[in-house]
């Protein structure tokens, strides 16, 4: 099912910085997986009836919420992918290269080539916006730098931040008690128009599997319980569909996007990949491949606050490979057909799996 999320307020998914009286709750600058999937599976617990138990938790933790991609004047967004940079007058693919005689390279493992952009020159690389249009992507994905022309018209940024200072509340007195002060930073979802007359609200597309939700319902998310209402939207089944534009395989080279975080055992390395051979075959598929290369970013952290039975208190902070990295493989054997692994993850661990982490686009290099 194809629900759309669009916050009431603006909406704060925390880091994993500490929080208390006097420092500010920072809020990432877009919604966690953990943060979606919970809310929904709070929303589904409660319409059960069933009691908090450890037989609940396990059945609530099956449903699988996936997505959290943006959604504005009906077009849906995908995380930027960070093989591209731009300089003020050309755009660079960032590419697998061979290491010249005589020259050296210290890669994380051995027979893994460095990344390079195709530039012949220094240059300041300009910021580029957070979202790429889905037509964009495609474009990207089947083609890469040839023909292609970053039209920013077509790219968003992050939502901005909405901060607000707030005091602490006497219960017993209902005024404010001295010196406890604290600030938020929360996403703020009102965007302007394409047309540029008026503002419009940005909403976010999740696809949810494996349970059964009202219609329409609203539920608090993340920091500050603000609220948000989620609606099911069938017609967004298009928006997630794999693209005819895109062809069926995209032969020996293939190039994985990450369309959202992916949290892996080996921390960037993907779980199926052997770090001796750098070998392994795709889940759910049969297809061996090789890893040639990968470009990523610093870690992005991951954690939370748990209502377990048990468990109850701050979650573990784990490291996930975030949003628009990228991989690089040489197919050695099998057929991979494109569509099969269209938003799919990629991740071994079937919790994560159920959270929507390490989904992937296709592409070629």
């Amino acid at each position: 099912m194809k629900y759309r999320i669009s916050p009431v307020d603006p909406l704060i998914s925390r880091d994993a910085r500490p929080f208390g009286a006097g420092s500010p709750m920072h809020s990432m600058s877009w919604l966690s997986n953990t943060l979606i999937a919970g809310a929904v599976r709070t929303v589904l617990w409660k319409n059960s009836g069933e009691p908090d138990s450890i037989e609940t938790m396990k059945a609530l933790k099956a449903a699988a919420v996936k997505g959290i991609f943006p959604l504005l004047e009906g077009k849906m967004y995908f995380p930027r992918p960070l093989d591209i940079i731009k300089s003020a007058e050309s755009i660079y693919q960032i590419k697998p290269c061979e290491i010249p005689e005589g020259c050296g390279a210290n890669m994380p493992l051995d027979g893994l080539l460095p990344s390079m952009p195709d530039a012949e020159e220094d240059f300041k690389p300009e910021k580029l916006n957070a979202f790429w249009e889905k037509n964009l992507m495609i474009k990207w994905l089947k083609d890469g730098k040839n023909d292609f022309s970053l039209d920013e018209s077509r790219t968003l940024p992050a939502p901005p931040q909405d901060e607000r200072v707030h005091a602490c509340i006497d219960r017993k007195t209902g005024t404010a008690v001295d010196g406890k002060l604290f600030s938020t930073r929360g996403l703020d979802f009102i965007r302007k128009e394409s047309s540029g007359k008026g503002f419009v609200r940005e909403q976010i597309s999740i696809d949810i599997e494996g349970c059964e939700l009202p219609e329409k319902f609203t539920a608090p998310l993340g920091g500050e319980r603000r609220l948000a209402e989620f609606e099911i939207s069938e017609g967004d089944k298009d928006l997630w569909q794999y693209p005819q534009e895109l062809p069926e395989s995209f032969g020996e080279r293939l190039r994985l996007i990450l369309a959202a975080p992916a949290i892996f055992a080996k921390g960037w390395l993907p779980d199926w990949i052997d770090e001796n051979t750098l070998t392994g075959e795709i889940p759910n598929t049969s297809v061996t491949v090789k890893l040639v290369s990968a470009v990523t970013e610093r870690w992005q952290p991951v954690s939370g606050w748990g209502y377990e039975r048990g468990k109850t208190g701050p979650k573990p902070m784990r490291r996930a490979v975030p949003a628009g990295s990228v991989y690089f493989f040489r197919v050695t054997s099998g057929t991979l057909e494109a569509q099969d692994i269209w938003l799919k993850s990629i991740c071994t661990n079937e919790q994560n799996i159920n959270d929507g982490f390490g989904l992937v686009l296709p592409g070629q290099w």
